[in-house]
């Protein structure tokens, strides 16, 4: 109970740390727009952030990070998932982006959330995508959700028309994974 109490507690100095930036150290520029946070929780959350403000480089000098392949409401998100804060909504809006985030800046327990999250709404109009993202970020449970739904389940019959597409545009060793899955569950008459 104690323990609840005082982690419920520290979320909220968290998240009026970010929401009113106090004594914010670090200005986020996003694709449109700028955000401020903290080093420290930065640099706790994520290798990558904490060797930018570890060693000489422009980040550390500068006390600015330029995240331009992202908006600013995808990175309030990734802020908010870094401060504990993030709301459930918010995650699965953001949670491709936030996918990508996470792998660009070493975040393991964000990639394991956003997989554990795609995983859970597979369907027929977005397993090629899931698939795609799947080999993009190296998630093995979701490559194999997806070829699961795909093959096990009989889907590829409902993606007929775009599978053309994707095969199209898909990385060769992708589509070897897809083919020996496929001879896998084929067993001859």
């Amino acid at each position: 109970m104690m323990q609840s109490l005082a982690t419920q507690s520290t979320l909220r100095c968290l998240s009026r740390m970010l929401d009113e930036s106090i004594h914010a150290d670090v200005t986020i520029n996003a694709a449109d727009g700028t955000l401020r946070s903290h080093k420290a929780i930065l640099s706790a959350s994520s290798p990558v952030f904490h060797s930018m403000f570890l060693h000489d480089l422009k980040e550390k000098e500068s006390s600015t990070i330029n995240i331009e392949d992202m908006s600013l409401e995808s990175c309030t998100a990734l802020l908010s998932y870094l401060y504990g804060t993030i709301k459930q909504e918010d995650f699965w809006k953001h949670r491709l982006t936030l996918l990508g985030a996470a792998n660009k800046y070493d975040i393991a327990d964000l990639t394991d959330a956003c997989e554990d999250s795609l995983l859970e709404d597979i369907n027929s109009g977005n397993v090629l995508e899931r698939l795609q993202e799947a080999w993009l970020y190296q998630l093995k449970r979701l490559k194999k959700g997806c070829l699961m739904y795909l093959f096990d389940f009989g889907k590829i019959y409902d993606v007929r028309d775009e599978i053309n597409n994707f095969f199209r545009q898909a990385d060769r060793e992708l589509m070897l994974e897809m083919f020996q899955e496929l001879l896998t569950g084929w067993k001859p008459a």
